[in-house]
């Protein structure tokens, strides 16, 4: 065996390891109070332990949910608790586990399961894509690889049960089969690639359009003369058939075939064209204010900044595919106000993290000769470990949702970064310089409250308690 094949092993092997330890040592044991988690969890308790999807017998209580038919279910797409209902079931059946006995034991098991399984997978299908570039020593494409996963809101998310990581795992897949099919336009790598585009939207509906819109038109564009119509068919026929899978599953489960989220009653959707009140504002914490995907994850703009140069020639179907990425991402930024609700950074964008850290590790490898490459470098991933890791002690935290939250609200005044980082330092070393200067830059009232509010919505009960000891004054319900 060449050396080559025992480096590129012994690599993989090493991101793989700190994969799982990450996933042993970090993944959360219960489940907050935001309803994200909490509606899935009880779906999965609902299918596994009782064999139902009406969840008001379980062990989970979340907001996201809908009366039907004289029951009460989770409101969100189904497919995702229902596959890890799947894997769960066998551990219920034959093992004895369940959401009683073992409460916290198996939420971790499935938060383990889940962050170790897509996690990995972004690393390897990423390092393998580096590894097909022609620039660039083999250490560096295992240090872009791994510092994909280890330093994006993909590490946050991959703590806690969520259907956005494995979304950036689907879009990436859909990257992978558009770029095999650019090589060998083959049906088999058509059918890859709308398979990839259908699994995205039973995860995230408009991640699922905007993917199927550009895997059919990367094959339209792409695709042999003679093959155009009869490859785009079965990009989308694929895709069709996952999403109606999709559509029976809401049918047996719920008897419609609507995501019971469009039919919720009382329930304020996500989406709404000319819903923001103040459109600037809200981009500019998107991209570079309290939740910027710039701010937290600044390598990122090197795979924009991919974009517009010359370093290498881009094939039409990655055109294609920023050109849907372009349109998700300005979706989102028109259709929505509200950040992504009570949590961590703009979780929306999460899916397509992957391909744009794609764009500029492709971008760096080209970069041989330049002195400030290594130092520039360092920094910027560094930060991004820094900020994704302090997405990672709460995901689902406290957090400004715009348009819905009053402009005396802390969450106005403290970060999803800054408040988590103020948590995370005043459980651990409550009279470190950290503790203090945090406190201090958001001023007591508003980390406090937000302290407050993170604990309880983690169930903390012991961090409570230690800030009625601390600040009896302060503290919700004492004197001011």
């Amino acid at each position: 065996m060449s050396s080559i094949k025992c480096k590129v092993k012994f690599l993989k092997f090493t991101g793989l390891l700190f994969i799982i330890l990450f996933a042993l040592l970090y993944s959360h044991d219960e489940v907050g109070m935001s309803g994200n988690e909490s509606g899935r969890f009880a779906t999965i308790q609902a299918i596994a332990e009782q064999g139902v999807f009406h969840i008001e017998t379980c062990n989970f209580r979340t907001v996201d949910r809908t009366i039907r038919n004289n029951h009460i279910y989770y409101d969100k797409l189904p497919f995702l608790p229902f596959v890890l209902a799947g894997v769960y079931y066998p551990l219920h059946r034959f093992c004895g586990l369940n959401f009683v006995d073992n409460y916290h034991f198996s939420i971790y098991l499935i938060n383990v399961l889940l962050g170790i399984g897509v996690n990995s997978l972004l690393f390897l299908w990423l390092f393998n894509l580096l590894r097909s570039v022609k620039k660039g020593s083999i250490e560096w494409k295992f240090f872009l690889s791994i510092s994909c996963v280890a330093g994006t809101w993909l590490l946050s998310y991959s703590t806690m049960l969520n259907n956005h990581t494995p979304a950036a795992l689907a879009v990436l897949g859909l990257l992978i089969a558009l770029k095999h099919y650019s090589r060998v336009p083959h049906w088999q790598s058509a059918m890859l690639a709308g398979a990839a585009a259908g699994i995205s939207g039973l995860l995230e509906l408009p991640c699922g359009a905007f993917s199927g819109s550009a895997a059919v038109a990367a094959v339209l564009f792409c695709a042999p003369a003679e093959k155009r119509l009869s490859h785009a068919a079965a990009t989308a026929g694929t895709g069709a058939l996952l999403l109606l899978a999709g559509v029976l599953l809401n049918l047996h489960a719920y008897g419609t075939w609507l995501p019971l989220y469009f039919g919720s009653h009382g329930v304020k959707g996500t989406f709404g064209v000319d819903s923001n009140s103040n459109i600037f504002y809200y981009c500019y914490h998107i991209f570079i204010g309290d939740r910027g995907i710039f701010s937290h994850m600044p390598f990122l703009l090197l795979g924009f900044w991919a974009l517009f140069t010359s370093k290498f020639k881009w094939h039409r179907i990655e055109y294609i595919f920023a050109s849907g990425i372009a349109a998700y991402m300005l979706f989102y930024l028109t259709c929505t106000n509200e950040f992504g609700g009570q949590s961590y950074g703009f979780r929306y964008f999460i899916p397509i993290i992957p391909v744009i850290w794609f764009w500029g590790a492709r971008f760096v490898l080209t970069l041989t000769s330049c002195k400030w490459k290594a130092p520039v470098l360092a920094i910027i991933i560094l930060w991004g470990i820094i900020t994704a890791l302090a997405g990672a002690y709460f995901p689902f935290c406290p957090g400004n949702e715009g348009d819905r939250t009053h402009k005396a609200n802390f969450t106005r005044y403290v970060s999803s970064f800054g408040g988590n980082l103020l948590c995370w330092s005043y459980e651990n070393h409550p009279q470190s310089m950290l503790t203090a200067e945090l406190i201090n830059r958001y001023g007591l009232k508003h980390s406090l409250s937000f302290m407050y509010w993170s604990y309880f919505q983690r169930k903390k009960i012991d961090m409570l308690a230690r800030m009625q000891r601390d600040f009896p004054e302060y503290f919700p319900g004492g004197k001011k």
